[in-house]
């Protein structure tokens, strides 16, 4: 790769970085950057298959973080540990088997069709309310699997989805259902992981490079934008980025035609 090549791939990664890192932290979607792999193939022009890799990198390691700086959050959930862990790690490595068979055509669908789930969600689902009347705890495996198959097959952590079912379906406060979301995605990103290198899908240098700048540049700015952080400014960037999202959906969808 050229200089000049290099140079223009830093600039288009830095543009992607700092769009999810703004939005991420616009909408409060710490964790589930599926918005990189959309730009990682738009902007940067990276196959699907390697920009799911790299954003797979850049989720496991936000995820761990997330988990680090959040240990009182995911201690509330304790004793709902052993069913999120084994369902969302089996949905991670099955995600991750099927992502790595399926052709590059099928992957940009599903990927379209999470991007307008994920616009019509933003436009039409309300905060989740403050309850806690909690179903029978055995319905938290079959959303914690479905959450892990998605981290596994895009690299999307499916909290946009979990969190609401969690809360709006199974009765549990926002808090409780935003912690078994997030221990759902750091399991079955870290499943998804071990699952690739196990298969012999190793990570090269470029997308372990890829990954950490990628990383940091959204870090940052999501460091930055949340210093100002309003429910207005949640508002605004969800209805600017929710057509956005269904319009590119649509786009990927059009590949099957």
């Amino acid at each position: 790769m050229t200089v000049q090549a290099v140079v223009i791939l830093l600039i288009k990664g830095l543009i992607s970085g700092v769009i999810v890192g703004a939005v991420t932290a616009s909408i409060r979607s710490w964790v589930d950057r599926f918005f990189l792999v959309i730009l990682l193939v738009n902007v940067v022009g990276l196959p699907i298959h390697q920009a799911i890799t790299v954003n797979l990198v850049v989720l496991s390691v936000a995820a761990l973080l997330l988990s680090l700086e959040q240990t009182d959050v995911l201690t509330s959930v304790r004793e709902d540990w052993p069913l999120i862990i084994i369902s969302s790690g089996v949905g991670g490595l099955l995600g991750r088997l099927l992502g790595i068979a399926l052709p590059d055509i099928y992957l940009l669908a599903l990927l379209g069709i999470y991007a307008i789930l994920v616009g019509l969600r933003l436009l039409f689902v309300k905060p989740v309310p403050e309850r806690e009347i909690p179903a029978h705890p055995a319905w938290l495996a079959p959303v914690a699997f479905i959450g892990g198959v998605l981290t596994g097959l895009l690299s999307a952590g499916a909290k946009p989805f979990t969190v609401p079912v969690y809360n709006w379906a199974l009765g549990h406060h926002p808090k409780r259902a935003y912690a078994l979301g997030a221990l759902g995605v750091v399991t079955a990103a870290w499943a998804a992981i071990i699952t690739q290198i196990a298969v012999g899908q190793f990570f090269t240098p470029f997308e372990l490079s890829l990954g950490a700048y990628e990383f940091i540049a959204i870090s940052l700015t999501a460091l930055f934008v949340r210093r100002y952080w309003t429910p207005k400014l949640n508002r605004i960037v969800s209805l600017l980025v929710a057509p956005i999202l269904i319009v590119v959906g649509i786009r990927f969808l059009m590949v099957l035609r």
